[in-house]
């Protein structure tokens, strides 16, 4: 489908359509979510939805990956400013914890994302790109002497095997599950620093 030039009426309504599509799969799953329930929770037709979207799959990998690119910038944010490698390594895994805790949903379409194969590749994509920003502050890390030499690929997808486990294990799709455990963010921090520094360094954090 050919991008469309949309007036600021037809940009808020494609919003629109974004926002309800993102809550309705979140909570109903892809398979379980129709265009008309798209259309109905916004109270529109289905020519309305085929205006902005040529298909349910567009729409669902247009979400993930503008949610997989709001992780990274909420991490890339974090870490501005921060010149020890360390300190920016901390600082992404406490970002990428509250990232899901303030957004549950994301984890439902991480969750649904990975169980099809169609939309799979995009998540892998995705923290492939996260891995190798961490990976590059892992590096740093090593050159500098404060982390101890290594395969800093291999350590990065270990991070984000970590959070991603983590925030599986104790945050769900339900707005109150995400506040079941406030000290995750620095409980991931301590175990993903102490596996990359060593016991002895990670005791001086």
């Amino acid at each position: 489908m050919a991008t469309r030039k949309l007036t600021k009426r037809g940009t808020r309504r494609r919003v629109q359509l974004l926002e309800v599509a993102y809550r309705l799969f979140a909570e109903q799953g892809y398979h379980r979510t129709t265009i008309a329930d798209v259309c109905d929770a916004l109270g529109v037709g289905k020519g309305v939805f085929y205006w902005y979207f040529e298909s349910k799959e567009v729409l669902f990998v247009e979400l993930l990956q503008g949610s997989l690119r709001a992780l990274r910038r909420s991490q890339q944010m974090a870490i501005r400013g921060l010149s020890d490698p360390c300190e920016r390594i901390e600082h992404g895994i406490r970002a990428s914890i509250e990232f899901f805790r303030a957004d549950p949903g994301f984890l439902a379409l991480i969750r649904t994302a990975a169980r099809y194969e169609e939309f799979s590749s995009y998540v892998q994509r995705g923290q492939q790109v996260i891995a190798a920003d961490t990976a590059v502050h892992i590096k740093e890390g090593m050159e500098a002497g404060s982390i101890p030499p290594g395969d800093p690929a291999l350590m990065a997808h270990g991070i984000l095997g970590a959070i991603f486990h983590f925030v599986e294990v104790y945050f769900g799709t339900e707005a109150e599950a995400s506040f079941r455990r406030p000290q995750l963010a620095e409980e991931a921090v301590a175990f993903c620093m102490h596996g990359i520094l060593g016991a002895h360094n990670a005791d001086q954090l």
